[in-house]
């Protein structure tokens, strides 16, 4: 009985999506998620539409992408009154802690209209394959907008989570370490407790991914195309619900957000009148996200996350700070206050240094492990947050991948094991291993498979 109920869903997908393919022929449109932020509503809504309109014209018309390199131009092409646009949908929209502007759209492109007004500015162009593969483009334009939009929210909320937590500190009487009362420790507190940007977080995390999952129904063809669904169930206010995503990539940038817990929950300083201390203390910290490890009935890996709301304690920091008499004499006591935001995310990355408006960023995700070569032309075809100018690092810069991200739990980087370089010296390239910083060039030829993290310079 299962197995007719089975090969009779897969007959009316097929009937569903050759209807789709034949009316979708006739149209030629297609229907993109996208994401944009900006400094105003309006400027995160052109950013999701131009977003929209570079889906559309890399998939249908052509690989080249100069045309988007002109503001103007890619403005013009992403407006609904060009035509190129028949129109658009909110899924989700809400405006930063920092005054920014987050927007998740769905929006129909005319491939036809689109095509048109390319080559009325002149453009040659090169239709890519014929209109009967639409169905098949259309699934992965909804594969690729699913990773924009996710990498999209993993941008917006790297900095909003910074400033998520209030801090209080307690200290008790001091307790002395000698006999002669020279030295003494007095023990501290530290609690960690979750403010109102935690349910904006959470709230804007919940609604990006309702934004692009699948139905039920859909996860029911896309099972039937043999494509694997990925599911993210998520805990807010004593509520769970499960989100079917379609692609592992959008997991690992999920995976990139919720392992810099720690390193969100720490962000404060400890002034003693004296000195200023930084939270690298013992902690009893919050659960935020469950083992990737777990498994549901048809075997696809479950991420699990648990939103603390404002009000819940997210850590409790203890810690003995060791002082001579002499120092306690000069103290004034222990204050406390949040860093703020000490971990920008910007042109497409986490940012890794910034001089006189130029520098480095770390793409959000590893590439995988892979042999040196395959590993550089990955980095150089990746297309991540909107841009498409990715390199595997060279020796200094992933150095510094791992000085100023890896060491402070930034970026999900694998503690273990060795990260390509880009730059060669004689017969090997350089690699770093990143558990213990060592940067080598002797012992891997080019054949070894190792991590790759692509970056980006402006």
């Amino acid at each position: 009985m299962n197995k007719i109920k089975k090969t009779l869903i897969l007959i009316l997908a097929i009937v569903l999506s050759a209807s789709s393919i034949k009316a979708q022929t006739d149209n030629k449109d297609v229907a993109i998620t996208s994401s944009g932020s900006g400094k105003t509503l309006e400027d995160a809504k052109q950013a999701a539409l131009r977003s929209a309109t570079e889906q559309a014209f890399g998939a249908f018309i052509s690989s080249k992408t100069e045309m988007f390199n002109d503001q103007i131009v890619a403005d013009q092409m992403a407006s609904v009154s060009s035509g190129n646009i028949k129109s658009f949908e909110i899924l989700n929209q809400d405006q930063l802690p920092d005054s920014r502007w987050g927007v998740t759209l769905k929006a129909i492109v005319s491939v036809d209209k689109l095509t048109s007004f390319v080559q009325a500015k002149g453009i040659a162009i090169e239709v890519k394959g014929g209109m009967f593969a639409l169905n098949i483009k259309q699934q992965s334009l909804n594969e690729q907008g699913e990773i924009n939009a996710v990498s999209e929210m993993v941008g917006l909320l790297h900095e909003a989570m910074q400033i998520s937590f209030d801090y209080v500190i307690k200290s008790s009487d001091p307790k002395s370490l000698d006999a002669e009362n020279k030295n003494w420790e007095i023990p501290l507190v530290v609690t960690a407790t979750c403010n109102k940007n935690i349910d904006f977080c959470a709230n804007y995390f919940m609604k990006t991914l309702a934004a692009i999952s699948l139905s039920p129904t859909e996860v029911e063809t896309y099972k039937s195309l043999n494509k694997q669904v990925f599911l993210v169930s998520v805990t807010y206010q004593n509520k769970s619900v499960t989100y079917n995503l379609r692609k592992q990539s959008s997991i690992a940038a999920i995976h990139s957000l919720t392992s810099n817990w720690q390193f969100f929950t720490r962000l404060f300083a400890v002034q003693s009148g004296m000195d200023e201390l930084y939270g690298n203390w013992e902690g009893n910290i919050y659960s935020f996200s469950g083992d990737r490890s777990y498994y549901n009935d048809d075997n696809a890996g479950t991420r699990f996350i648990h939103f603390p709301t404002s009000g819940n304690v997210a850590a409790t920091f203890i810690w003995s700070d060791k002082r001579t008499l002499a120092q306690i004499e000069q103290m004034t006591g222990y204050t406390i206050k949040s860093r703020g935001v000490v971990s920008q995310f910007k042109y497409g990355g986490f940012l890794v240094y910034e001089e006189n408006g130029h520098g480095l960023v770390a793409a959000i995700t590893d590439l995988g492990k892979m042999e040196w070569y395959p590993g550089k032309q990955a980095c150089e075809n990746l297309v991540s947050n909107g841009f498409s100018d990715w390199h595997l690092p060279t020796k200094s810069e992933l150095n510094k991948l791992f000085l100023n991200l890896h060491t402070k739990k930034i970026g999900d980087f694998l503690n273990k094991g060795e990260y390509w370089s880009s730059t060669y010296s004689d017969y090997y390239p350089w690699y770093q291993i990143f558990d213990s910083g060592i940067t080598q060039d002797d012992k891997l030829g080019s054949s070894y498979e190792a991590n790759i993290r692509a970056v980006r310079t402006f």
